[in-house]
């Protein structure tokens, strides 16, 4: 099908932009058009022969079988409701306050209610609400089975006790398949490299991962592991290569995951390891947490303002355009580091940020996209109907117009998000003018345009 690139020589295409909303021409636009050379605007090119990765899903983490007695909440119904993520990722507790740990040991552990509440909302999600892929993350495992019970973090799993862990790891998956029509693709231990909660070597993930994966396979089960799964992007390649370095454990081993945490200020270059480690392997990238402050919920209303939604805006396109994710799963859609109030009445600003995602990126085919200015951000792909999906993060304090010189559509459905204007959405049309396709952007703003 036909894109909406021009090949030969650039056509003369815009100088004004009518919103077709509300029915307003900017023709102050159309006077500093013809008034000045345009070529030196900032430029945003296409290249659609260059393709990268498909974006398969936006989805989220719905962990609170973890911290409440149920694993839905309100948030969470809402978020699944209106995102329809088709690949979500689940806490299984392996540890239970005020239990004795012989009443939940081995299969025992299916007779815990918060454990019938996850596999009953699992269940919910593939039957109801469409989720077609579930990844079980463990954070915790029982005191007796650790080294170092008194430790809230970098909990050591004792080497003769893998055993036990794995059967009640085994008990839940089987359940799941068997009495709820729910297979889990993929296994993990919420970022082990660092030990939040449970801490493993590269080495010691080697015993596990071959442990588990052969019980697995020997039970009729295709759930492998998270490959990383780690704390963090810049931490993910030295751990996940140890991993790997066995050829007898990568059988067992899906996606490379990692968590965007502690990456606000690193270089670009550390998504970019991580996207070179899949490929030499052959696998896809997955984002298993997408966020940005791993320790921002020490800060009361952390994530009622603009900040928090803008460095959210900021890490997530460097974990898509330098990582090559797949799959992105954020960190949570429930009533835990939430992105809006329990009562799901107040949206707060990132979710309107995550709607950008939500509405516009599942099942694109993203290219490469390049910016002649540092602080103009592009992210461009098309999607399963063809059409251009561009999406422009603009870091500067003042708003810029752009130019687009090998976009050829003339209308388009564009989303701006500001801190004053969170959703500003309408029909744009563009007129002929010099040099290309010109785009407005306003200060600090997240925009998706999607060309017809």
């Amino acid at each position: 099908m036909k894109r909406f690139l021009i090949k030969g020589k650039i056509a003369t295409v815009l100088a004004c932009i009518v919103l077709a909303c509300s029915g307003e021409v900017y023709k102050k636009e159309l006077e500093i058009y013809s008034g000045i050379d345009t070529l030196d605007y900032p430029e945003v090119r296409i290249f659609p022969e260059r393709m990268k990765q498909k974006i398969i899903s936006i989805g989220g983490n719905y962990p609170q079988a973890n911290y409440t007695t149920q694993a839905w909440d309100l948030v969470g119904k809402n978020t699944i409701q209106q995102f329809k993520p088709t690949h979500v990722r689940v806490a299984l507790p392996l540890q239970f306050y005020g239990v004795p740990y012989e009443n939940y040991k081995g299969e025992k552990i299916l007779e815990q209610a918060r454990v019938i509440s996850l596999l009953e909302a699992m269940r919910d999600m593939k039957e109801d609400y469409g989720v077609v892929n579930f990844t079980v993350s463990v954070w915790r495992v029982a005191d007796e089975l650790v080294e170092n019970p008194q430790d809230q973090n970098k909990r050591r799993i004792k080497a003769d006790k893998y055993g036990e862990v794995i059967d009640m790891i085994e008990a839940f998956l089987l359940e799941a398949k068997n009495n709820y029509g729910v297979e889990a693709d993929y296994f993990s231990f919420n970022e082990s490299n660092g030990g939040y909660m449970t801490l493993f070597s590269a080495e010691e993930s080697i015993v596990f991962i071959k442990m588990a994966g052969e019980r697995f396979e020997n039970s009729g089960l295709k759930t492998i592991f998270l490959w990383g799964d780690t704390s963090s992007t810049k931490t993910t390649v030295p751990f996940a290569s140890a991993i790997a370095a066995d050829p007898d454990v990568v059988k067992y081993l899906g996606p490379l995951s990692f968590h965007s945490w502690w990456s606000e200020t690193e270089p670009n270059s550390i998504f970019e390891e991580v996207a070179n480690l899949a490929a030499t392997y052959n696998r896809p990238v997955w984002c298993t947490e997408l966020g940005h402050d791993a320790l921002a919920h020490q800060t009361p209303g952390y994530n009622l303002n603009w900040d928090y939604a803008w460095r959210f805006a900021k890490i997530s396109h460097r974990v898509f355009r330098y990582s090559n994710t797949e799959v992105s799963q954020f960190w949570t859609w429930q009533r835990n580091y939430e992105i809006m109030s329990a009562d799901t009445l107040t949206k707060y600003p990132v979710y309107y940020l995550t709607r950008h995602q939500t509405d516009f990126l599942n099942k694109v085919q993203l290219v490469e996209a390049e910016s002649s200015d540092e602080d103009i951000w592009p992210l461009a792909g098309f999607n399963e109907d063809n059409k251009l999906v561009l999406q422009l993060i603009n870091l500067k304090s003042e708003p810029v117009a752009i130019r687009l010189p090998n976009v050829s559509g003339t209308t388009a459905y564009k989303v701006t998000s500001i801190e004053s204007n969170l959703w500003d959405e309408g029909d744009v049309a563009f007129a002929p003018g010099p040099n290309g396709i010109y785009l407005n952007l306003k200060p600090q703003s997240v925009n998706t345009v999607v060309f017809r």
